[in-house]
C-alpha cells in the first residue's frame, strides 16, 4: 500500500472520530507540548499512544519494498516538529528496524542512522546506543542485501590464498559462505544440518566454510571431525584468516558466529543471516525446476499497458528488459526474471513494428541464449530456448547494417515519374533512398502501406527516393523456387513486411511501418 493511500486511510479514520481505531500519523507526528510543566504521566501516556499508532504504521507499509519503507520512515520523521518526540520517533523507528526478524529489513536502521543520528540532525537515547548503532552500521553496511559481495583474501588449510568476489573473480555458481567457530556450540549444530544438506541435496553451489579463529590444531580436528563428508554437486572450500588481514568482521558483520551469506553468481548478496534451514529453502526456490507458463492474457494485458502510449523505440524494450534482469537477479530470483522475461518473449514475437521486433532480437541474444545457467531445464528447453532459437532465425535474416540480397525479383517499381511493372536486383534499385514492400492480396494493411508509400514518393523532395512492391502470391504462383529463396532471406511470416535501404543496397530499416 503507497503512503498516500494509506494516510488517505488513516485521514479518513481521523475525521470521522478521534475515537476512531486509526488516527493520522501526521496529527500523531505534530503533538507537541502545549505547556511546557506538563506532567511526567501525561507525557508517557502520549507516547504510548504514539508508539501504538507507529506499530500500526509498521504493519501497513511491511510488505513493501526496502527502498519505500526507508522513504516512508524519512516521512514519518520529517512530519515531526518537536525535537523530543523526533528524537522517540527516531529512535522507535530504528530499534524496529534494527530488530526486525525479515531478512534485508537491517538496512532500513542503517539508513536511520546515516541521516538523521549520525548527521547531528536528531539525538540518540544515550551515548551508549549511538556507540552501539555506529558499530552496528559499520559492521554491516558492506553486506546488506543487494550489495556486492566485498572480496576476501584468505586461506586454505594447506597455506594456498584463496581470492574471492575480486575483480579477478571470474562470476560463476552461486556461493554460500558460512562463518563459524570450534568452541560454538551454535555452530556446531548449524554443521551438522549444513552437512546433511551438502550430502544429500543436488545443489550446485561454491561452499565456503570459514573458521573465524586462529587456532590451527583446533580447526583441523574439526575439519576431520564435523566435515568429513561428500557433497553431491556442491564444491567445499575450508578457509581462515588467522591475522584477519582480509578484514572479513568489519566487511561481513561477523561480531559472533554462527553467520551466513548467500550470493549469487554475479556476486551480489541475496541472502544474510541465514540458518541451515533458511539456505535450504533459497537454494530450493533456485534450483528445483518449476515449470513455468508463458505468453497468458493476463501478461499480454500487462504489457499492453507498460506499451500503450505510442509504439516504443529498441531503447524502450531494452530498457524494460533491463528493468526485469535488475529488479529479479541480484536477489537471485531466477524463476520471476525467467517468468517476465518469458512472457514478453512471446509477447514480443506477436507484435509488428520495429521497435518491437529488433527489441525482441536484443532480448534473445541477451538474455535467453546467453543465460544458459538460467534457463537450465528441460522445460526451459523447450518453450524458451527452442522458440528463442525460431525467432533468432527469422531475426537474423537482412539484419540492419547488412547488404541486402541481389536476386532478381518481379515487382512494381514506383518514382516521382510514375510506376512500372520490372524484375529488379534488390541492391540495384537506383535510389538514394529505397523502401521495398512485400506484401499479400487481401490485406488491409498491406494496401494502405501501398498507398502511403505512393504518397511518399509524391511528396519527396528527394527525387531519387524509390519504392519496390512486391506481390508474393503472385511469385508463389508463378516461381515457386524464388518464392522459397525469397522466405529463405527475409523474414516473411507476417506481411506487410518493409525493408529500407541506402543507394548502396546497405539495410537502413526494418519491419517499420510507413
Amino acid at each position: 500500500m503507497a503512503r498516500k493511500s494509506i494516510i488517505f486511510l488513516l485521514l479518513l479514520c481521523t475525521f470521522v472520530g478521534r475515537a476512531a481505531v486509526f488516527v493520522c500519523p501526521a496529527d500523531v507526528l505534530e503533538i507537541r507540548h502545549d505547556n511546557e510543566n506538563r506532567s511526567a504521566e501525561s507525557d508517557t501516556a502520549i507516547y504510548v499512544a504514539l508508539d501504538r499508532k507507529l506499530a500500526e504504521y509498521f504493519e501497513a507499509i511491511k510488505h513493501e519494498p526496502v527502498e519505500v519503507q526507508m522513504g516512508e520512515c524519512d516521512f514519518l520523521i520529517e512530519s515531526t516538529t518537536d525535537s523530543l518526540v523526533r528524537a522517540h520517533v527516531a529512535q522507535t523507528i530504528y530499534d524496529h528496524y534494527l530488530d526486525s526478524p525479515v531478512m534485508g529489513f537491517e538496512a532500513v536502521a542503517i539508513h536511520v542512522y546515516d541521516k538523521w543520528f549520525e548527521s547531528g540532525v536528531v539525538k540518540m537515547s544515550s551515548d551508549l546506543d549511538m556507540l552501539g548503532a555506529k558499530i552496528f552500521a559499520e559492521f554491516n553496511r558492506q553486506s546488506l542485501l543487494g550489495c556486492r559481495a566485498p572480496e576476501l583474501r584468505m586461506y586454505a588449510p594447506d597455506n594456498i590464498p584463496v581470492h574471492i568476489f575480486g575483480s579477478e573473480d571470474p562470476i560463476g555458481r552461486f556461493r554460500v559462505m558460512f562463518f563459524y567457530d570450534t568452541d560454538c556450540s551454535k555452530c556446531r549444530m548449524q554443521t551438522i544440518l549444513l552437512r546433511n544438506m551438502l550430502s544429500t541435496e543436488n545443489f550446485p553451489v561454491e561452499f565456503y566454510a570459514i573458521y573465524t579463529g586462529d587456532n590451527r590444531e583446533e580447526w583441523a580436528r574439526y575439519i576431520e571431525n564435523q566435515w568429513n563428508i561428500y557433497p553431491v554437486s556442491a564444491k567445499l572450500t575450508h578457509l581462515w584468516d588467522p591475522e584477519i588481514d582480509s578484514d572479513f568482521q568489519r566487511k561481513y558483520g561477523i561480531l559472533k558466529t554462527p553467520r551466513m551469506f548467500l550470493v549469487a553468481p554475479d556476486g551480489t548478496i541475496t541472502g544474510r543471516g541465514l540458518d541451515a534451514a533458511a539456505l535450504s529453502q533459497m537454494l530450493h526456490g533456485i534450483f528445483d525446476e518449476v515449470k513455468l507458463t508463458y505468453g497468458s492474457d493476463e501478461s499480454a494485458g500487462l504489457f499492453d499497458g507498460i506499451f500503450a502510449l505510442a509504439e516504443p523505440s529498441r531503447q524502450d524494450i531494452r530498457d524494460v528488459v533491463d528493468h526485469i534482469a535488475e529488479s529479479t537477479l541480484p536477489k537471485g530470483d531466477t524463476v520471476m526474471f525467467r517468468q517476465m522475461t518469458g512472457d514478453l518473449l512471446y509477447y514480443l514475437s506477436t507484435r509488428s513494428g520495429e521497435g518491437f521486433k529488433e527489441g525482441l532480437a536484443d532480448l534473445i541474444h541477451e538474455r535467453v541464449l546467453s543465460q544458459p545457467r538460467i534457463w537450465r531445464t528441460a522445460d526451459d528447453s523447450l518453450k524458451v530456448i527452442g522458440f528463442a532459437e525460431i525467432m533468432d532465425d527469422l531475426l537474423s535474416k537482412a539484419a540492419p547494417g547488412s547488404r541486402i540480397s541481389n536476386q532478381k525479383v518481379p515487382g512494381t517499381l514506383i518514382t516521382i515519374k510514375g510506376e512500372k511493372h520490372t524484375a529488379r536486383r534488390l541492391h540495384r534499385l537506383g535510389g538514394t533512398r529505397n523502401v521495398i514492400i512485400f506484401f499479400t492480396e487481401g490485406c488491409s494493411i498491406c494496401d494502405s502501406q501501398k498507398a502511403a508509400a505512393r504518397e511518399q514518393v509524391r511528396e519527396s523532395s528527394d527525387k531519387r527516393t524509390r519504392v519496390f512492391l512486391v506481390n508474393i502470391d503472385e511469385i508463389m504462383l508463378t516461381d515457386p523456387a524464388l518464392a522459397g529463396r525469397l522466405f529463405d532471406t527475409f523474414d516473411l511470416s507476417t506481411l506487410p513486411f518493409l525493408l529500407e535501404t541506402d543507394r548502396r543496397g546497405t539495410i537502413l530499416h526494418r519491419y517499420f511501418l510507413l
